[in-house]
């Protein structure tokens, strides 16, 4: 029935590392009209149901530039984005420089013939000019027009782009390098397409002008994107005889419709124009926040790339909001929970962080790093029993990780687990492939020495009966082996 194309953007509080959405026409801002497509007669139930499942969605602005609909339709579209949570603004959109109002567009209805066309829509002064130049074109060896076609259609492109550059290039400023490049692809997917008309005005070999314009073959309608001229040649007026030209042609191959498109430029209206007006409604929450508190699912790449940013920049709290505003809408994020959990323990918040491992390895279980910091947490809490359950599944992941073989010997004897940890530190001080750092090797040493000093195979008095029972019994430990010790303990 009808489609309201759109598209999303994600913004960023630099301060607070918060984000928000935001929803503009697609198209904008390189397309001059935007609008709804919809099929006759349906407008009265489509709208509205368009406008509804907007309200549905989670953005704090949405921004309605140059909506080109009738008056009844951009009135019931509004209607029903009337909301208590939101607000709405008429923008103007002046160009103060030389007070160019852009929500007006100047257009023609083309007649039947040229004749008539210059008959009832230009003033005798301009007939007059019209007619004496394109005689002077028609009748010319020194100046002709030629059409882009796939021979010519990246020279063509350049000549218009260059005029263009070369004018705008003190009012754009830094924006010219992207302008140029959005046009040239733009021109070419028109080309490619069929969609475009690029005429060039020559004087012998040396261009003049040239104008870019978007055809609609099947509504007939002509719509002038993009002009370009030579500044120095005064020969012949290359705006007046190019427009001129291309609406006579259009009038001879059936078009209805020439279109100026938006800006109320003095010049549009010496070729019999009559306006039209566009709107620009920006519409956004009372609380500059989302609508339902949350980002829209679709952002949530960008926002992770942007705490990833924060993160490695070591601003923690703005890292921090972001995370935590992606879990809201997926409390299932593998990658942000591996980065909450990185961010909590680096802040010394080790039950968080261990909290959020939890959840990760639950998500993704055969996660060799969200079980080895699982593991890490656990043993920054001394919650050495857990730690080692987390090391014994890393080693079932990966059995030849030096460093969770480290883990799980360190965890086990503060558990009192004496033979086992033995046995694994001194299996890993005993490697020497390249994959062992020698670092870690060190470690496994100065634990297998800390064994050595404070847990020895002794005998552990059980009852005041004096009757004993060998915790070890010639247990084979090298360099552990020391005297004797015996320990009493009371009897329960």
């Amino acid at each position: 029935m009808a489609l309201l194309p759109l598209r999303l953007r994600t913004r960023l509080n630099k301060k607070t590392g918060y984000s928000h959405n935001e929803i503009n026409m697609a198209g904008s801002f390189a397309a001059d009209y935007t609008g709804i497509v919809c099929a006759p007669g349906s407008a009265d139930r489509a709208i509205p149901a368009l406008a509804k499942h907007l309200t549905r969605m989670n953005w704090a602005k949405l921004h309605l530039e140059n909506l080109r609909m009738s008056e009844p339709r951009r009135r019931l579209l509004l209607k029903n984005l009337d909301d208590k949570r939101l607000e709405a603004q008429q923008m103007r959109r002046v160009n103060k420089a030389d007070n160019i109002d852009n929500c007006i567009c100047p257009s023609l209805d083309l007649p039947g013939d040229w004749e008539t066309y210059l008959e009832q829509k230009t003033s005798s002064n301009t007939r007059q000019k019209i007619r004496r130049f394109l005689r002077k074109l028609d009748g010319s060896n020194e100046f002709r027009i030629t059409h882009a076609d796939a021979s010519t259609i990246d020279r063509d492109i350049g000549i218009i782009l260059e005029m263009w550059r070369i004018k705008w290039a003190a009012r754009k400023g830094n924006l010219l390098p992207s302008l140029i490049r959005s046009n040239r692809r733009l021109f070419k997917d028109a080309f490619e397409s069929g969609t475009l008309f690029l005429p060039i005005l020559w004087q012998g070999d040396k261009p003049l002008g040239g104008l870019a314009f978007l055809v609609d073959s099947v509504k007939k309608a002509m719509f002038f994107h993009l002009a370009g001229r030579d500044e120095t040649a005064n020969d012949i007026p290359s705006g007046l005889v190019l427009h001129a030209y291309c609406i006579r042609r259009a009038i001879e191959q059936g078009f209805r419709s020439y279109d100026f498109l938006r800006g109320n430029e003095p010049y549009k209206y010496s070729f019999g124009v009559e306006e039209t007006t566009i709107h620009c409604v920006l519409v956004k929450t009372k609380t500059g926040r989302n609508l339902g508190d949350r980002l829209d699912a679709r952002s949530l790449g960008s926002v992770l790339e942007q705490a990833t940013t924060f993160h490695e920049a070591g601003k923690l709290a703005n890292a921090e909001n972001a995370y935590r505003q992606i879990l809201e809408v997926d409390p299932r994020h593998a990658r942000t929970l591996y980065g909450l959990g990185q961010l909590l323990a680096a802040k010394g918040d080790h039950w968080s962080a261990a909290d959020t491992f939890a959840s990760l390895v639950a998500i993704a279980p055969k996660s060799v790093k969200a079980w080895s910091r699982l593991a890490i947490e656990h043993q920054a809490l001394n919650r050495h029993a857990e730690a080692a359950d987390a090391f014994r599944k890393l080693l079932e992941l990966n059995p030849e990780l030096p460093s969770a073989q480290y883990g799980l010997g360190r965890s086990l004897a503060q558990l009192r687990e004496v033979e086992e940890a033995a046995k694994i530190l001194s299996a890993l001080q005993a490697r020497s492939d390249a994959s062992t750092d020698p670092v870690l090797r060190a470690k496994a040493r100065m634990q297998l020495n800390k064994l050595k000093q404070d847990v020895n195979p002794c005998y552990i008095r059980l009852d005041s009966s004096s009757q004993t029972s060998p915790t070890f019994a010639d247990a084979n430990y090298g360099e552990l082996s020391r005297p004797l010790i015996t320990r009493r303990f009371a009897h329960p």
